[in-house]
């Protein structure tokens, strides 16, 4: 369920009823109470105007997820196949005529020629116990490995969605910053036009400000072509609630422990999934030992002789693994190789997960310290660099010039800033992907 958040109108309803005087307070409800009525309708409605968090779009994406859905069936057919693979070979069945006279008088008879005989016979083979073993344990790790799969797979699943929210916030923030620069660019213009009426400025001032206003519009127009643009990016993970308003905040987040992350690898999903698939290779070893073991299997005819007695036979067969060194040694040697990838693959993910915490956890707070600097200074100062252009102009002793290269400059910082409140948020996200 979605939540209102910080700076979504419907979360300030209650709020307004409050301050509503009693008469208007009545009609309200009951224009409410009749549009109401439909109430899929009104359901719908109060859904489209729901803003969207970071931490919903990530739930939404999880619960929602095709991805997911696929490797929970391939889970359950690897445990079909592991209930499978411990059973017994179906047994065959062996029906013909055996013996049959092709040439002289007694040809093509059964009576006449007493080794002719109708033969049925049922041949079961037995694999060793232990290889049966063996096989069902393959296809329950397989399993195992596709329940990992999962867990990575929502992991990373959170992440990119969390960065796809992201990108729109990120749009959608530089558009207000634009809009707000935009309103003061406005006012100056019309300002100027006063004054060119009065004699107080001239044609080049005004021209120069409506310039000035008409390529923040331009700006404008390109942040809301990337939001429409990014929105549809949201859209591969969460659907068309890509398309509702934003959170206009960043979600709170605490100081990164890399430390604390880095020692609990070890049971992070994607670390499970190496080291499922490193039990996976190990079955295969043993399977591969199991091989010089052979198997045997055991064939019951009997063969019936309509001229003369019946037979009944017994057969044992076992194969002879004389010649290893081209079969079965092959087998261990590739099993034993693979075991060797998957354990090197296994500490490269190690390695690789530590170096992805240290750097985003150091980027963080190298960006804590960068965005301090301009709250505390560069912002601040553009301020006052605005007020006084303005009122050196004012006084007929500053240029235009100054004032709008001064609205330039404080813009460019706010969407610096913005740029690092973008790339501390990627890192916060980054780093959620590693949280136990």
């Amino acid at each position: 369920m979605l939540m209102p958040c910080a700076g979504d109108p419907a979360g300030h309803f209650q709020e307004l009823l409050m301050k509503t005087p009693n008469t208007i307070l009545y009609g309200v409800v009951a224009a409410i109470c009749i549009a109401s009525a439909p109430a899929v309708f009104a359901q719908e409605q109060a859904d489209a105007l729901v803003a969207i968090s970071l931490d919903d779009a990530a739930a939404l994406a999880v619960e929602r997820q095709p991805q997911l859905d696929a490797l929970d069936a391939e889970a359950r057919a690897a445990r079909q196949r592991a209930i499978a693979a411990g059973e017994l070979p179906d047994p065959s069945l062996s029906v013909g005529i055996s013996d049959l006279t092709i040439e002289g008088s007694d040809r093509f008879t059964l009576r006449k020629e007493s080794d002719t005989q109708i033969m049925a016979g049922i041949r079961q083979q037995f694999p060793r116990a232990e290889k049966l073993k063996l096989k069902r344990e393959h296809a329950e790790r397989e399993a195992e490995t596709f329940d990992a799969e999962r867990l990575a797979t929502s992991r990373m699943i959170a992440r990119e969605t969390g960065l796809a929210w992201l990108d729109v916030w990120k749009a959608e923030a530089a558009q207000r910053l634009a809009r707000q620069s935009l309103v003061e660019a406005e006012r100056q213009a019309k300002a100027l036009e006063i004054s060119y009426g009065a004699g107080r400025a001239t044609q080049a001032e005004v021209l120069t400000a409506r310039v000035d206003a008409e390529a923040l519009r331009e700006r404008i127009a390109g942040f809301a072509q990337q939001s429409r643009h990014y929105r549809n990016g949201l859209a591969r993970w969460i659907g068309e609630v890509a398309f509702n308003p934003l959170c206009p905040d960043l979600p709170a987040e605490a100081p990164p422990d890399a430390q604390s992350l880095m020692d609990a690898l070890t049971s992070h999903p994607h670390f499970l999934v190496q080291a499922k698939k490193l039990a996976t290779v190990e079955n295969e070893v043993q399977m591969a030992r199991q091989d010089y073991r052979p198997d045997w299997a055991l064939t019951v005819g009997y063969g019936h002789r309509p001229a003369f007695a019946d037979y009944a036979n017994v057969q044992v067969e076992i194969p002879l693994p004389f010649f290893t060194g081209n079969r079965q040694d092959k087998q261990l040697d590739a099993a034993k190789a693979m075991q060797a990838s998957q354990q090197s693959r296994l500490e490269d993910a190690l390695r690789e997960h530590r170096t992805e915490i240290r750097m985003n956890a150091e980027d963080w707070q190298l960006l804590q310290e960068r965005l301090a600097r301009y709250d505390a200074a560069l912002l601040p100062q553009s301020r006052a660099r605005i007020d006084a252009a303005l009122a050196a102009y004012g006084a007929g002793s500053g240029l235009l010039k100054d004032v709008l290269d001064a609205r330039r400059m404080a813009l460019e910082l706010a969407m610096q800033k913005l740029d690092l409140q973008l790339d501390s948020a990627r890192h916060q996200v980054q780093l959620r992907y590693f949280a136990p």
